[in-house]
């Protein structure tokens, strides 16, 4: 055996991942709530798929060939059928769409406020009612909570905000205190989902031996079901009500799975009613 590796860790930073990230990090695509077939294997685009890890004794992992404790696990992700706001990004989202143009892009400042200090930036930025570079005058944007934007009664959902919040540039990120190389903005609203290895949430056999799986694989498998719906409606040419419906239902589990706790929003519960 070689000699162990010692290193002293000075820090850590933390930032949201890209749809890039996330595509790059994933081994699978989950397209299935099915977890097992009828001989108790895992299915192909589940979330007990093999490529993200081994999960009983008897197999090895289709993406490294490790076994039950050599694998430490692979990440998949789900495609979603329309995007979807991260629920603990809705702060630098308000920030943004109130601090920019909603035609431009660029930051709701007059160049003498841009040397002050950030706090003065933000609140003179986020009370800008024309923009000092295309001269628009802004509709104002407000948040009802827990994450339903509106531009005066018209929503905005989430696939209208990633474009607005994709059109800002870096630099004017900057001036918002934002740094661009680890949270673009629009990466706050899903197009793909990060699934964590089967490692992060293993199931147990019970002594009946029946499985009883992690409470973060419950949720992922109502988002599949609820993503799915959306999906087929979708392409079904269903009415924009259903539609409307379909996507606030996938906005409540991905929701849901990231803060079963928040204000405002029934929590999501097993079927004896305890929560998730």
């Amino acid at each position: 055996m070689g000699k162990p590796v010692k290193k002293q860790i000075c820090g850590m930073n933390f930032h949201l991942l890209s749809p890039e990230q996330i595509k790059k990090l994933s081994v699978a695509k989950i397209v299935t709530p099915e977890l097992y077939d009828v001989d108790g294997y895992p299915v192909d685009g589940g979330l007990m798929d093999l490529r993200m890890g081994a999960i009983d004794p008897g197999v090895r992992c289709r993406t490294c060939g490790g076994r039950l404790k050599e694998c430490l696990g692979h990440s998949g992700m789900i495609e979603l059928s329309r995007p979807v706001l991260h629920i603990k990004f809705v702060p630098i989202i308000d920030l943004v769409l109130r601090a920019t143009c909603e035609a431009c892009g660029k930051t709701l400042l007059a160049e003498e406020h841009l040397n002050k200090k950030l706090d003065y930036r933000i609140k003179k930025a986020k009370v800008g009612k024309k923009c000092p570079h295309c001269n628009i005058v802004q509709e104002k944007v407000k948040l009802e909570k827990p994450y339903t934007f509106k531009v005066g009664k018209r929503r905005l959902f989430p696939s209208e905000i990633r474009e607005r919040l994709a059109k800002v540039p870096d630099e004017d990120l900057k001036i918002l205190g934002i740094n661009a190389t680890t949270l673009r903005p629009e990466w706050a609203i899903l197009t793909l989902l990060f699934v964590p290895p089967v490692t992060v949430r293993p199931s147990i056999t019970l002594e009946s031996g029946e499985r009883s799986e992690d409470d973060l694989t419950h949720k992922f498998s109502d988002v599949i079901r609820a993503n799915q719906r959306l999906w087929e409606n979708l392409n079904a040419g269903a009415p924009e009500v259903i539609i409307e419906d379909l996507w606030d239902l996938l906005q409540y589990h991905i929701t849901t799975l990231f803060d079963n706790a928040i204000s405002r929003i029934p929590p999501a519960r097993h079927r004896s009613g305890q929560p998730l």
